[in-house]
């Protein structure tokens, strides 16, 4: 699934995969962040994640997915906590996602592929 039709005011837009920053559970929708804003779309998290990890994303906490080539760094929060820095704001990060997030951080940088994504076009 490379883009996920969005319905909005009777018209079906497509929003691409390599548009969507990171990806935030809202009950039965997701909410997709891009730079040209949020797009709800009807689907599980869960079900996102198996379609678009092989396409780096990954889940950093219960209700988050974050495209790895969209994190800028990784920093702490007040209270102690991990934050995902994207150009589009802070995604958080639990305490049991954040090994496998560094990980699959280290692995797309060693391949060249980290900030390739919201780069000048």
């Amino acid at each position: 699934m490379a883009a996920l039709p969005v319905e909005s005011a009777g018209r079906t837009r497509y929003v691409r995969r390599q548009d969507v920053r990171y990806v935030e559970a809202h009950g039965d929708y997701v909410r997709l962040h891009t730079g040209s804003g949020v797009h709800l779309v009807r689907m599980p998290i869960s079900r996102l994640e198996e379609y678009w990890s092989e396409a780096g994303f990954v889940r950093t906490h219960r209700g988050f997915l974050v495209s790895l080539g969209a994190v800028r760094e990784l920093r702490s929060d007040s209270a102690g906590g991990l934050l995902a820095h994207t150009d589009l704001g802070d995604v958080p990060v639990s305490r049991r996602h954040a090994r496998q997030l560094r990980e699959r951080l280290l692995h797309a940088a060693q391949r060249g592929e980290l900030h390739a994504e919201g780069t000048t076009s």
